[in-house]
């Protein structure tokens, strides 16, 4: 019996090291366990770390972050972003361009409208007499105003200083009709933009209509517009061409 005793442990021991080194031979994989976010990704809700990568979270689908924006994420009214769609948030735009604390998103919507009258100078826009010194202008927040003040209607300004597609938060106010420059960089992220607004089943940019800037050629009594495809720009009579409005937000 006590000989039966010692084989009966030694199995067991033999076993039971046997299934340790099975086990420590199958690698923790966090991805598969559901832990496939970043804590940043998770900023604002409730996260659980991966006990093998605390560098991996899990969350529900219910916040956003508002860390690291980049082209192509969802603009929510409660200034976060995001990937995804997420339920129970309200989109208010799509980040179009982020480079260092400079960062804009596009409307959701867009329309068609003049510029304004060309009859004579603006005289507190500057005066971008080249598509190279336009391309440098990104004072479309001061433009609109300017151009909102001016003695003059400017339909595309006015379109984008009264553009409040929510109430309250993020996007309720402080849209405005891009300067070129504005609209230059946005082709560099001309399809992610587009793909955000996919997500969202709304109007994409344009592949080949041009859109109004609030940046003048004042020496021609011209503004520029931007087709954002691939950034070609023109200047154009303001009170007789008829193109189209994507206003943008600071975020």
């Amino acid at each position: 019996m006590r000989k039966l005793n010692k084989l009966l442990a030694g199995v067991s021991v033999a076993v039971l090291a046997s299934f340790q080194a099975q086990a420590t031979c199958v690698p923790a994989d966090c991805n598969a366990m559901g832990y496939t976010k970043s804590a940043s990704d998770c900023e604002g809700t409730d996260m659980i770390k991966c006990p093998f990568n605390t560098n991996q979270v899990w969350c529900a689908a219910t916040g956003g972050s508002t860390a690291n924006p980049e082209p192509g994420m969802i603009l929510y009214s409660d200034g976060t972003v995001s990937w995804d769609v997420i339920s129970g948030k309200t989109a208010v735009g799509v980040v179009a361009y982020v480079e260092g604390s400079t960062r804009f998103a596009v409307a959701l919507e867009e329309t068609e409208t003049e510029w304004g009258d060309s009859s004579y100078f603006v005289s507190c826009l500057t005066d971008n007499s080249s598509s190279s010194s336009a391309q440098t202008d990104f004072r479309g927040a001061a433009n609109t105003q300017c151009l909102i003040n001016d003695r003059q209607s400017h339909p595309a300004a006015e379109y984008c200083n009264s553009y409040k597609p929510v109430s309250s938060g993020t996007g309720s106010s402080g849209w405005y009709l891009p300067a070129a420059g504005e609209l230059y960089v946005t082709n560099f992220s001309y399809e992610a933009i587009n793909l955000g607004l996919q997500k969202l089943s709304k109007m994409q940019l344009s592949s080949n209509s041009a859109y109004w800037s609030s940046s003048a050629a004042k020496s021609s009594y011209s503004a520029w517009v931007v087709r954002l495809s691939d950034g070609g720009m023109s200047d154009y009579n303001t009170s007789s061409s008829i193109y189209r409005v994507r206003c943008v937000l600071a975020f």
